[in-house]
C-alpha cells in the first residue's frame, strides 16, 4: 500500500495505544475490502503482539447492522487481553460487550488449504472457553461504520476477557447451549451458540478459509473469539458484565469510570 496507508494505518494504531479516538478517514481512503484488510495488517504490525482474531457479522442480524453479506475479522492483542473478573477502565473507544465462544488453537500438523469445516477444524483446537469481546472504534463517526471502515479499525477490537475452559468441550452441543449477558445481575440479552454462524466452529472454519485466501493461517497459540451469541450489551461505567454460559460456565468483566 502508499506511504498515505502506512499515515493511516499509524494513525489507528497511535489511536489504539492512547485509548482515543480519532479523525475521520477521507471518503476515498479505503474503498475496497482488500484495501481495508492491508491497512489492518500494517496497523496491525504498528501496534504490538497480535495473539489472535476476532470473528464479527457471524449472524444475519449483525450482518444487516453492518450491511456485509458476510463475516470479517480482526486482529486480538496481548496486551488487550484479560481474564475473568478483572476491571478495566472505560474509554472513549469502547462501544459494547459482546458474548461469545472463543478457542485456543493448538499444535497444527497439517497445513490450511481451503476447505475447512466444522468438523475438520476441530482436530486443531486446544481448548474452548466462554468469553467476551469488548468492541470498539478508533476512528470517530456518527452511525454504524462502513465494513470496510471496521475492517480497518483492528476489526472493532478493543479488548478480549476468557474464562476457564470448558470441560470436555467436545462432546457438547454448543450451538443449542443457551448464553444470557447479566449486567449487576439483571439480565439484558439472551441468545445461544447457533447465533454464531450456525455454529461457533462453523465460524472458526469459516475464519481458516479466510486466512488461508490472503495467504495467512491459523498459529498454535491463537485465541479465537468467534461473535456474538446474543447480540450487543452497551458499557456502563461502574458496572458488572456477566457472560452466563450455564453448566458450560461463566465470564465477567468490571467497568470502571473513566479517568
Amino acid at each position: 500500500m502508499s506511504s498515505a496507508a502506512e499515515i493511516l494505518a499509524s494513525q489507528l494504531a497511535d489511536a489504539r495505544r492512547n485509548r482515543r479516538t480519532s479523525a475521520p478517514f477521507p471518503s476515498s481512503a479505503i474503498t475496497t475490502m482488500e484495501d481495508a484488510y492491508a491497512l489492518q495488517d500494517i496497523a496491525t504490525t504498528i501496534y504490538g503482539r497480535r495473539n489472535g482474531y476476532k470473528i464479527g457479522a457471524t449472524s444475519p442480524a449483525a450482518q444487516r447492522i453492518m450491511n456485509c453479506d458476510g463475516p470479517f475479522f480482526g486482529p486480538m492483542f496481548a496486551e488487550d487481553s484479560h481474564r475473568s473478573g478483572e476491571a478495566i477502565v472505560i474509554d472513549e473507544t469502547m462501544l459494547a460487550v459482546e458474548c461469545e465462544f472463543a478457542f485456543r488453537i493448538g499444535p497444527i500438523s497439517r497445513p490450511f488449504v481451503g476447505g475447512e469445516t466444522a468438523e475438520s477444524i476441530a482436530s486443531v483446537i486446544e481448548s474452548c472457553h466462554p468469553a467476551i469481546e469488548i468492541v470498539g472504534r478508533r476512528v470517530a463517526s456518527e452511525g454504524f461504520p462502513a465494513i470496510v471502515d471496521a475492517i480497518s479499525d483492528f476489526g472493532l477490537n478493543a479488548r478480549f476477557v476468557v474464562g476457564d475452559e470448558i470441560p470436555d468441550w467436545e462432546a457438547l452441543d454448543l450451538a443449542g447451549s443457551e448464553v444470557r449477558a447479566l449486567v449487576d445481575g439483571t439480565e439484558t440479552n439472551a441468545g445461544s451458540g447457533a447465533q454464531v454462524y450456525g455454529h461457533p466452529l462453523a465460524a472458526l472454519a469459516w475464519l481458516a478459509n479466510a486466512l488461508t485466501a490472503q495467504g495467512k493461517s491459523l498459529e498454535e497459540g491463537d485465541w479465537v473469539s468467534t461473535g456474538t451469541c446474543l447480540g450487543i450489551v452497551p458499557i456502563r461505567a461502574d458496572s458488572e458484565v456477566v457472560a452466563d454460559f450455564g453448566p458450560l460456565g461463566s465470564v465477567s468483566v468490571e467497568f470502571l469510570g473513566r479517568k
